[in-house]
This record gives structure tokens, sequence and C-alpha cells, in this order.
């Protein structure tokens, strides 16, 4: 009886380290996280844009993306730019000018002004909120995180990012583009 005790114990007792070690080491079983999709950026909450209207110096400056996912110009209503690419911002700004009657053949300028941060997270020198610069990848996001602590794993990474309105969780390597608002777990290796 004392052997099967003895037995179960040790079962339990290799179960549960195993449990243990996989939940905390890192991405493994998880999937590579999605590449950004291809063509031009899409707009979301949170970023910041230089719009700039011909002959309308006072609908001219730098716009916040809302939580609604919207922007507010002078003389116009809200505009919903949510998931458009900066092209197709101007043409709808110049088009409310138009259909409102205050400008008859407007031009519109859009440009990022400041892209929403992306965020390292776990053994990285000094963790937290950075500002994304177009074409950045893991490698560049934890170099302006101080770099990797002598405990960290540096082959893999999680990297959870917002697809289509719903968040995603995968690995990545350190050539993986990162996105805006892309959230980056440097993890902890075990030998």
């Amino acid at each position: 009886m004392s052997r099967l005790l003895g037995l179960l114990g040790m079962a339990f007792f290799a179960a549960f380290s195993s449990a243990a070690l996989t939940g905390c080491g890192g991405p493994g079983g998880l999937a590579a996280i999605p590449a950004p999709p291809g063509g031009e950026y899409r707009v979301n909450t949170g970023d910041t844009l230089k719009i700039t209207v011909q002959d309308l110096d006072a609908a001219s400056g730098d716009y916040t993306v809302d939580d609604s996912g919207a922007i507010s110009l002078p003389m116009v209503k809200q505009i919903d730019v949510r998931g458009l690419t900066f092209r197709e911002i101007g043409s709808k700004v110049e088009d409310q000018y138009r259909s409102a009657g205050i400008l008859n053949a407007p031009v519109v300028n859009v440009q990022p002004a400041a892209l929403r941060p992306f965020y390292v997270l776990g053994e990285v020198n000094r963790p937290g909120e950075f500002t994304y610069r177009q074409g950045m990848t893991v490698l560049a996001a934890v170099s302006a995180a101080g770099g990797y602590t002598y405990r960290a794993d540096s082959g893999e990474v999680e990297v959870t990012r917002n697809i289509d309105g719903r968040e995603v969780v995968g690995k990545a390597d350190e050539t993986t583009l990162v996105m805006p608002g892309d959230r980056i777990r440097v993890y902890e290796r075990w030998f």
C-alpha cells in the first residue's frame, strides 16, 4: 500500500512539475503571430493624424482618433476614420467639406503625427511604453526597452496584437514586424 502511495505521489509530482514548467517557460505552444496585413496602414483609436486642408487654415491641425473611432473637424460633423488608410481619410474629409458647401474643390492631405505606442514587458532592462516607428522589428522594440536581461529567453517572445477588433496572441522572433498597440512579452529562460 505504501509503495502504491509512493508511486502515486511521484506521478503527481511529475505531472505537476511538467505543467508548471510548460505554463511558465514562454510562448512554447503558441502559433506564430499573424503578419501585419499587406498594404497601407489602417488607422485606429489613439492614433494622431496631421490633417492639412488647403485654403482652410482653421481646419488644419492634429486630430486624435477617439474611442468611437472618429475625429471631429471644425465646421463638419464627426468623421469615422477607424480602419481607413490615410488616403481614404483624406477623401472622406474632402467629401464632408464639399457636401457641406464649405469648399468647392477641397484638397486634403493626411499624414501620421503619432501612431499608438507599443509595450515591452518581462525580461528586458526597461519595460514600458514606447513610441512606434514604421518598420520596427521585435529586435528594435527590445533594444528600445534597454535590451534583454541576463535571464531572458531571447529565442522567442509572445506578442499580443489587436486584429479586426479582437486580441490575438502568438509567438514571434527578432525579425517579426511590430505594429502600433502590440504588447511584447519576453519570458525568462529556464537553463
